[in-house]
């Protein structure tokens, strides 16, 4: 028998210690082989190219506004990048996808909405392989949302960052009336995922703004034109500032279109708000009153966001609180 070469053999010790976790003396228990033998596979695997090893600067936090945004709103948890000479969307994508490789662990379903800011998020999540995770999509998809937006996409990419199955919604986000929503849901392509909402242990949402003019694209849920002019127009009418997961919101958290929601192939509020494990990711000052509602609404759980958009954020609450006292 040919004996095995020694890059081979370098790269299966090499997967055991970074992959697999395994100590040298386990790996050398396992292969027949000595420790010191092992310390020399891993040294050349490193030397040769074999292996790279690779150090991610994350974004420096400002743990002093973020601690005011955890007592105002009540969060388990808010992240925040400081001020500095990076592009703040980079910077935020960079924070989150670091909080998120902390937060999935084996075994774990994952749920996952839509648009630009989690595109970017997904792509800073480091990547890993373990099959036990679920990355389900959290609402039905629209092909009016490109360059990876689209929930349907975002699911499978996140799904191939963490070597994970996942669970796609083969269906538009929205649909003219609940009997049809309803008929589809039981459908194979939609029920699959549909049927694991009840599973999902961590959520990853962004929170769109809901223009006041009912025309500014703020929001994918608006770009992804699953709403018609009524819809829209209605939704402002109500008072919506901005929306998660396709459920409309007010300034002070009161979900407003029961109607939409009734249309809609999402998950819905009370399932999302029963997770736990919600961590919204937003940035802009222009978000800020829409950020400031979806903390009120009493579903996120964690938020990731840059300091310019958080002290928007508590500036927003001083003004609406300071107003309401007024009033």
């Amino acid at each position: 028998m040919a004996p095995v070469q020694r890059p081979v053999l370098a790269l299966q010790v090499a997967r055991l210690f970074f992959d697999r976790r395994m100590t040298r003396i386990e790996i050398a228990a396992q292969l027949g082989i000595s420790r010191f033998r092992v310390a020399r596979l891993l040294d050349g695997a490193l030397a040769d190219g074999l292996v790279r090893v690779e150090y991610r600067d994350l974004p420096i936090e400002d743990r002093d506004v973020a601690r005011r945004l955890e007592d105002r709103f009540g969060l388990g948890l808010c992240a925040v990048a400081a001020d500095g000479p990076s592009p703040t969307a980079g910077a935020v994508a960079e924070l989150a996808g670091s909080l998120l490789d902390g937060l999935i662990g084996q075994d774990e379903t994952v749920g996952i909405a839509w648009g630009s800011t989690l595109a970017a998020v997904v792509a800073a999540v480091p990547p890993r392989h373990d099959p036990s995770i679920r990355v389900v999509q959290l609402a039905g998809s629209s092909s009016r949302l490109v360059g990876g937006r689209d929930a349907g996409e975002l699911t499978r990419a996140l799904a191939a960052r963490l070597g994970a199955a996942h669970h796609a919604i083969y269906a538009p986000a929205v649909v003219d009336s609940a009997i049809v929503r309803e008929a589809l849901v039981r459908a194979p392509e939609v029920a699959d995922a549909v049927g694991r909402f009840d599973d999902i242990s961590l959520a990853v949402v962004g929170i769109g703004v809901i223009p006041a003019d009912g025309v500014t694209p703020a929001s994918s849920l608006i770009r992804s034109g699953a709403l018609d002019a009524a819809d829209i127009r209605r939704m402002v009418d109500l008072g919506a500032v901005g929306e998660l997961v396709v459920h409309p919101f007010d300034l002070d958290g009161r979900f407003v279109d029961a109607a939409l929601a009734a249309r809609a192939i999402a998950i819905d509020i009370d399932r999302l708000r029963a997770i736990g494990r919600v961590v919204a990711v937003a940035w802009g000052v222009d978000k800020a009153t829409a950020i400031r509602g979806a903390l009120r609404s009493g579903v996120v759980d964690m938020l990731v966001t840059d300091a310019r958009t958080a002290a928007a954020v508590l500036e927003v609450d001083d003004q609406l609180r300071s107003a309401t006292l007024d009033g």
